[in-house]
């Protein structure tokens, strides 16, 4: 009769742990899907036919696919999903690429650019005129990060849209994520050319570097969540 218990017993403490592991697991697999998926889209300004700024045989278009893909390898390297808008040489709307990052409910949206101007030169980053908190960081972590990788200066932080005020560029206006503009420096000024075909790789980091840490000041990012 023991012997009986005893097997009672164990199949119960049995059916009991595999209960709780089962239970476990469909709690984990649960609470991962209802969490958004922590991600980045890096938005690569211009692209065939529209080749954005001239300089010479330099084309924006080109610059902005090279170091958006440089940006891209440096958040995978840190454990960060990516989503680019183009990939290669081609070309999509502004309203296109604002889809494919809400579409993917991306966490946040970067567009690369480079500037053009008769005279000119360094770094600013555009936000929307009525920029989120979020916003203001994502804008002033890139260009401190950026500070330090060699670009000739930085213009600052500007809001709204370079030729009205009042208005916005087409992508913070419409991505539903925070978002910047980055304008990584003037593609019409030799010393910005040199800095970045010697720096591609450092402005990648730092770029990448400043999206991180907006992640994790958001909370978005845990050591944990990177292994």
């Amino acid at each position: 009769m023991r012997i009986h218990k005893k097997k009672i017993l164990c199949l119960f403490l049995c059916l009991f742990t595999a209960a709780v592991l089962i239970v476990g697991t469909v709690t984990v697999v649960w609470i991962q899907s209802i969490q958004p998926e922590i991600s980045v889209c890096i938005d690569a300004g211009h692209g065939a036919h529209d080749s954005g700024a001239v300089y010479g045989e330099r084309l924006e278009k080109d610059d902005n696919l090279r170091l958006s893909l440089s940006v891209r390898e440096k958040l995978e390297a840190k454990g960060i999903k990516v989503y680019m808008t183009r990939e290669d040489d081609t070309f999509l709307s502004l309203d296109e690429r604002c889809r494919v990052a809400n579409k993917k409910k991306c966490t946040l949206f970067v567009a690369i650019h480079r500037n053009s101007a008769e005279s000119g030169n360094g770094v600013e980053m555009w936000i929307q005129n009525t920029p989120t908190d979020t916003d203001w960081a994502l804008a002033e972590n890139m260009l401190n990060a950026l500070s330090n990788a060699g670009i000739s200066k930085a213009r600052g932080i500007k809001t709204g849209y370079a030729k009205n005020a009042d208005g916005n560029y087409y992508v913070n206006a419409h991505t539903d994520m925070p978002s910047c503009l980055a304008e990584i420096g003037f593609i019409t000024s030799e010393k910005d050319n040199e800095l970045f075909d010697a720096n591609s790789e450092a402005y990648a980091e730092a770029i990448a570097e400043g999206i991180e840490k907006t992640l994790r000041d958001m909370g978005k990012l845990t050591s944990e969540a990177l292994d």
